[in-house]
């Protein structure tokens, strides 16, 4: 046939075998290659082979021969474009988005179909059996008025007077009977087709009357649910932010820290998560931080709703009898490390018996200077008592083999005897204290795992900033949220919810469900590995030699974790920020400026090889080129809330 040598000449021409998107069109050196036209369409290239339309001239001249529309991240050496749409052919809301809205519509749209097509098929077997009932009816009432007695004739229907649609309609129509029912109405049809004709039409008639009932809640459902079909950046940006806080996503963070501060193009950006990226930076120049490594920071400050958080991962550990095992967890990590390192209560209401109990549990013994003490952290000798703004906030100033540095009661175990030796107690305190790290810094060395509890944290603690600085009914959508958590309410109630009281931004709030889990699921791997504590103790010491405090944090781990990489987590309450860096086993701590360490006279490379491994000069006023990158060792500024990026 025509149609087939069409079909065939098309597959063996140059763009037969794949769609002509998926091949690469643009080619400067060819006249007949495919041009960009705009940003979104080609030309067809000249030795493309149309197939050819059955229309006429009329409808062809409708044809477009000229162009065709191609995303423009369709051909991306790094891939980076695959996860969008290439083609409009390829788009399906409900596969691609997985919008709950649309799911719903689309349901009311099946049922919408059937009961149509129910009705429908009902109507087309009655427009059949219509005539064959009034002839059956003729036909008896003939033999009645002959006096014949009724079946003495028999009658047969024509062959395929009944196509399938009909047959189906009947057997829907009385079900489990339903091949019974056909069977006599081939072999009797003068009898059983007036019967099957007026249940079709009882049943025409009971079928219309439940449609316009269901007309009404289809309605309704719909109009419930068209806004939020339409939202189609709500999704998108749901899934990007929730890439952001992929645990391999904050890993290569903190491992490429370097790359990203020096290359900032490296860094993937997108609308939904520019306010919640951390900025990378090469050193910090403040001396008090003494931290001069590539690492990231983020701002987060004790006036966010940490409560709220708080409620949130309470609620998420108490929806079910296989959660609530993990509350004491997550009660002793809130207690002994997130509250005390942010500044915030260890308890938010009076009625916890368990923050009651974790709140000073340990200082019901108070030690005086001069003790000998064994603690967390190794033995020492206490040298002052340092109260705090309440009676039960004090903490110990002791004197260890390795230094001084601050103990919690709470790492005190118990006192040991006197070794009889009276130590040099004539130091002065403020003395003492200069040697130590600032009360508003503090730094940990912990595990991965640490490190990803304490970046989901921060970003559930942001994400909800974020939202209650857009939403009036806060409080409403907090509740909502919460519900949810526990499973008392489906996501698409909640994210009605959040329409109702919210224009736009949605996204900012669906997406903290998801972000909880991850958190709390952190937080129950932390917990369960038992080197928190330990390693907390270390940093409160507050010692300004990092050498030893990294060190000692080593110290703490079991031989398998010696080997791993450390992340130094650091924070400054009085900037509001939080710091973050990878140390992997046997890379040295950087506790000098380089940018303050000037080479003694100039070095002549003229004449001599330079040597592969050889470190770059820093920039002088006799070599102000040799540092093309010294500005990348300033600290970067915070993004505005208004600056925007490309997605």
């Amino acid at each position: 046939p025509f149609a087939t040598q069409e079909q065939t000449k098309k597959l063996r021409s140059k763009y037969g075998s794949y769609p002509i998107r998926c091949y690469d069109l643009a080619d400067a050196d060819d006249a007949d290659a495919s041009k960009q036209l705009t940003p979104s369409y080609w030309s067809n290239p000249k030795d493309f082979v149309f197939a050819k339309s059955s229309g006429d001239e009329k409808d062809n001249a409708c044809l477009n021969y000229e162009c065709l529309s191609m995303a423009q991240d369709w051909s991306n050496k790094d891939n980076k474009g695959e996860r969008y749409l290439k083609s409009p052919e390829e788009y399906d809301g409900i596969k691609i988005r997985r919008n709950a809205f649309e799911e719903v519509l689309a349901r009311v749209e099946d049922e919408m179909h059937e009961v149509d097509m129910a009705i429908e098929r009902n109507a087309s077997a009655m427009r059949v059996l219509e005539p064959v009932s009034e002839e059956a009816t003729r036909l008896r009432e003939q033999e009645e008025k002959d006096g014949q007695p009724i079946g003495r004739l028999q009658y047969k229907m024509r062959n395929r007077a009944l196509n399938s649609i009909h047959i189906g309609a009947i057997a829907r129509v009385y079900g489990e009977s339903g091949e019974e029912v056909l069977q006599h109405l081939m072999r009797n049809p003068l009898v059983v087709v007036p019967i099957v004709f007026k249940r079709l039409k009882e049943k025409n008639e009971e079928w219309r009357k439940v449609k316009k009932e269901l007309n009404k809640e289809w309605k309704k459902t719909c109009s419930e649910n068209i806004s939020g079909s339409l939202d189609v950046k709500c999704i998108i940006y749901k899934q990007e932010i929730e890439r952001s806080f992929a645990r391999d996503k904050l890993l290569e963070e903190c491992h490429k820290a370097k790359s990203f501060a020096k290359h900032p193009s490296k860094i993937q950006r997108h609308r939904a998560t520019n306010m919640i990226l951390p900025d990378f930076h090469l050193l910090n120049p403040d001396p008090m931080l003494v931290l001069f490594q590539p690492h990231l920071s983020v701002l987060v400050s004790k006036n966010m709703p940490h409560k709220h958080a708080y409620h949130l991962l309470e609620a998420y550990f108490t929806r079910d009898a296989k959660s609530s095992s993990d509350k004491k967890l997550f009660m002793k990590v809130w207690a002994d490390f997130i509250a005390p390192w942010f500044g915030l209560p260890k308890r938010w209401d009076d009625s916890d018996s368990t923050h009651a109990a974790s709140k000073g549990a340990a200082s019901t013994v108070k030690f005086i200077p001069g003790q000998r003490v064994r603690t967390a952290v190794g033995d020492g000798e206490i040298i002052a008592v340092m109260e705090g703004k309440t009676p039960d906030s004090f903490r110990y100033l002791v004197k260890f083999s390795f230094g001084v540095g601050y103990v919690q009661p709470s790492a005190v175990a118990h006192l040991l005897p006197s070794s009889g030796i009276i130590s040099d107690m004539g130091t002065s305190l403020d003395v003492v204290a200069s040697k130590l790290m600032q009360d508003d810094i503090q730094v940990l060395f912990g595990t991965e795992n640490i490190y990803v509890l304490m970046r989901l944290y921060i970003l559930l603690v942001t994400m909800l900033y974020q939202a209650k600085g857009s939403l009036s009914g806060y409080s409403d959508v907090m509740s909502s949220l919460q519900k949810l958590i526990q499973g008392k309410i489906v996501a698409k109630d909640f994210e009605a919810e959040c329409r109702a009281n919210v224009d736009k931004a949605v996204y900012n709030f669906v997406v903290i469900p998801p972000l909880v889990e991850k958190c709390a699921d952190a937080l129950v791997r932390v917990a369960k590995e038992d080197f928190l504590e330990n390693l907390y103790h270390c940093s409160k010491l507050k010692l300004k030699d990092l050498h030893q405090l990294r060190n000692l944090s080593l110290g703490m781990l079991t031989l398998e974790m010696t080997d791993e990489p450390l992340y130094r987590i650091q924070i400054q309450s009085s900037a509001s920020r939080v710091f973050f860096s990878c140390l992997p086993a046997g890379v040295e701590l950087q506790l000098a400026n380089p940018l303050d360490v000037m080479p003694s006279a100039p070095t002549e490379h003229f004449g001599k090889p330079v040597e592969a491994d050889a470190k770059r000069l820093f920039e002088t006023k006799e070599n102000p080129a040799a540092n093309r990158e010294g500005s990348a060792f300033e600290p970067q500024q915070k993004r505005s809330k208004t600056e925007g990026s490309n997605p």
